[in-house]
């Protein structure tokens, strides 16, 4: 069924380093759930097996396009954003266009977001609470911000990387997610009537860039000397709880 979700898709089909392959239909992401049917909702529980929605946005930005209010997965709202001085823009970049749109703007909107890749993984809420649903195991869950891309897209990476997939995979998961946004992405800038000069500008916020994933990725490598100690003490994933994932998630 296709379901009215931009950017949604499941994580699977990657092969380990120990040559285990993620199941499909396990780990869902994606986009707010503001405009499903009760048809779509329905198959999301029942067919998905969806039983937790992880909700990466801030209050403001999850009141403007509320999620749809499931009956039997349980909905979590706890904000993904961290940046260095704590600003609370959000990270609904559509909606922020909307407000200005200067090279000025969007070149401060770029730093923004950069600031904020490299610091979202650590001591992050939001992450702790996904890898406690995980390895909860009593349901699928799907995690989503406002486009499912940012801190949907972190999210992402990290699971690949506790599950023991390499980094290039994990990059590449990460930039799935432009293939699914250009419908998204055309449509905004012809209903906002974007100049072509400004619209590389837009392409910075609006799509995910490896440049953004090597943030974190520098970040991660700057403070810590390996994935593994990384996760044990950012997530507690030491390397019990990492094989627990992967009987899981993999097979």
């Amino acid at each position: 069924m296709k379901l009215n979700i931009n950017n949604f898709r499941d994580i699977s089909g990657y092969t380990n380093t120990e040559g285990k392959t993620m199941k499909p239909n396990m780990i869902f992401r994606g986009a707010s759930l503001d405009k499903i049917t009760d048809e779509q909702a329905k198959y999301m529980e029942d067919t998905l097996n969806i039983r937790h929605i992880l909700d990466y946005r801030d209050q403001q930005e999850a009141n403007s396009k509320k999620d749809y209010p499931f009956e039997k997965a349980e909905y979590e709202r706890i904000s993904a954003l961290i940046t260095s001085n704590n600003e609370a823009q959000g990270f609904d970049f559509g909606e922020l266009l909307k407000k200005e749109m200067t090279p000025s703007h969007l070149t401060y909107m770029t730093n923004y977001l950069l600031d904020g890749y490299s610091h979202m993984p650590f001591n992050n809420p939001a992450y702790h609470r996904l890898f406690d649903l995980l390895l909860e195991n009593d349901g699928c869950v799907y995690f989503h911000c406002s486009a499912g891309k940012d801190r949907t897209g972190i999210a992402g990476f990290l699971i690949m990387i506790a599950l023991k997939m390499t980094e290039e995979d994990a990059i590449q998961e990460y930039l799935k997610s432009n293939a699914s946004l250009k419908d998204f992405v055309e449509g905004f800038y012809a209903s906002m009537n974007v100049p072509d000069e400004y619209r590389k500008y837009g392409d910075e916020l609006l799509y995910v860039n490896e440049k953004n994933i090597q943030c974190t990725i520098k970040a991660i490598k700057e403070k810590y000397s390996s994935y593994d100690e990384f996760l044990e003490k950012e997530y507690g994933l030491d390397e019990n709880k990492r094989n627990q994932l992967i009987s899981i998630y993999c097979e």
